[in-house]
């Protein structure tokens, strides 16, 4: 359980676990995408690729219902609720199985329908159709950890929701490992991985919420509809902005197509590898302080809420200045792990992320952006941020940027996107229209309370 007050120390250690999941939950796709590169082929990596956009679809629903079902507990939790908030946990975690399963069925019956929408053809298919299969049978598995991940932290225990993801991600880089490198099972080896990876952990986290350490407890009864859409509503921006992940690997996957050919396609992989790990690290940011957010919002330690938002905002800064620098200044190191220099993916990859770093700068202030308003219980301005960025900046800029720029202009488009959001996020997260949006009016007493802890601390 969460504290009344909370120093710059004690944010960060309860940051570090977050982060870290989300880092261990990017690695079943970069894993797989390492093994692949090398011990399969580059047509093989590019395949995989085209078929990860379908896996953004779960994860998006999953994250809809542990971030905003996650925030409402919280909130319950700060009120001394615990039986409202375990209402929330066991009902959206029915609704996301069943759903997950829904799902994986009619995947699977619409297989190759799937496939020629995302592009898998020629010498691709074989390799796409084969580990298309162990991607929508994850998906209920997919579904679940997220509602786990999410609920551990809303009660407090960031640091099971990361034994869970190192546990998760150690096996599946293992058994890739045997089932690739020793057993020769190609892209079928990766997908077997992966699967039995997110099993494994889901078995570990499931112990947990049955134990008496647990404060959320699980109880099979009749669906409660009027709190799963409130938290559907609530967590809502949060599913737009992992949609934007599969829309974005979509359209990016296209252009590159288009402009490059399949080594452009190849090389795409690298760079939305490496976007979705720094995004990740930013997401765990974003999701790891809400539910301090939440809890301190529902418990009225205004105080405390305003220190967790002056330190979110000193740790995105210097994480972004970090982030961008490496991705920068270690391009051709980044792009080596997956190809040899002597590959053309190589040299596309490698230009391209000198100037994709520039998006860093600004990603994990947009994500924080929407994400607060989601904890502090208004989903609907988080969902006008997250939207507006995929549907509207990054749809127009990929239409025009490449126009205007040709085949060097799609790796303009994510800076640019980050720019004009972040014009957006700044105007929406000032105080005054906090204020408006939240109903909360502590700004101009506490301004200083967390800036003068920060520095006693540092």
């Amino acid at each position: 359980m969460f504290k009344k007050d909370i120093s710059f120390k004690e944010f960060i250690m309860f940051l570090i676990p977050s982060i870290a999941v989300m880092a261990f939950m990017s690695t079943y796709a970069i894993v797989d995408g390492y093994f692949v590169s090398k011990y399969v082929s580059s047509d093989a990596l590019a395949a995989v690729n085209l078929i990860l956009p379908i896996n953004s679809i779960i994860y998006a629903v999953g994250l809809m219902f542990a971030a905003g079902g996650g925030a409402f507990s919280s909130i319950k939790l700060g009120e001394g609720d615990s039986k409202a908030a375990s209402k929330f946990f066991s009902n959206l975690l029915m609704v996301a199985v069943i759903f997950g399963l829904v799902v994986m069925v009619i995947a699977l019956t619409f297989k190759g329908q799937l496939l020629a929408f995302l592009g898998v053809n020629g010498a691709l298919y074989s390799y796409g159709s084969v580990y298309s299969i162990f991607a929508i049978v994850t998906f209920p598995f997919i579904i679940t950890k997220m509602i786990f991940t999410g609920f551990l932290r809303a009660e407090g225990q960031p640091k099971v929701s990361l034994k869970m993801s190192i546990l998760g991600g150690s096996i599946n880089m293992v058994l890739d490992f045997i089932f690739i490198v020793v057993m020769k099972m190609g892209v079928a080896g990766a997908g077997l991985g992966t699967l039995l990876g997110i099993i494994i952990s889901l078995i570990y986290a499931g112990r947990y919420f049955k134990s008496e350490k647990s404060v959320l407890k699980f109880k099979l009864a009749a669906i409660e509809w009027k709190l799963v859409i409130n938290s559907m509503v609530n967590g809502s921006s949060e599913m737009v902005s992992e949609l934007a992940i599969g829309f974005t690997s979509f359209v990016l996957n296209t252009l590159t197509i288009k402009h490059f050919g399949k080594d452009g396609v190849a090389a795409i992989a690298v760079i939305l590898y490496v976007n979705f790990f720094v995004s990740m690290i930013y997401q765990g940011i974003a999701i790891g302080t809400s539910p301090l957010l939440s809890y301190h919002y529902g418990a009225k330690n205004y105080n405390a809420l305003a220190k967790v938002r002056k330190y979110t905002s000193y740790t995105i800064g210097v994480t972004s200045l970090l982030l961008s620098m490496i991705v920068f200044f270690y391009n051709y190191s980044l792009v080596s792990i997956f190809f040899r220099s002597d590959n053309m993916a190589y040299s596309i990859a490698v230009n391209a992320l000198s100037i994709v770093a520039f998006a860093y700068l600004l990603m994990g202030v947009n994500m924080y952006g929407s994400a607060m308003y989601t904890a502090l219980s208004n989903g609907k301005i988080s969902a006008v941020i997250s939207f507006s960025k995929t549907f509207i900046i990054f749809a127009g800029a990929s239409y025009i940027i490449p126009k205007i720029m040709g085949s060097e202009g799609i790796w303009f488009i994510l800076p640019v996107v980050e720019v004009i959001t972040a014009l957006m996020v700044f105007y929406l997260t000032r105080e005054r229209q906090l204020e408006r949006y939240t109903g909360l009016k502590f700004y101009e007493e506490t301004r200083d309370i967390a800036i003068n802890d920060m520095n006693n601390v540092l």
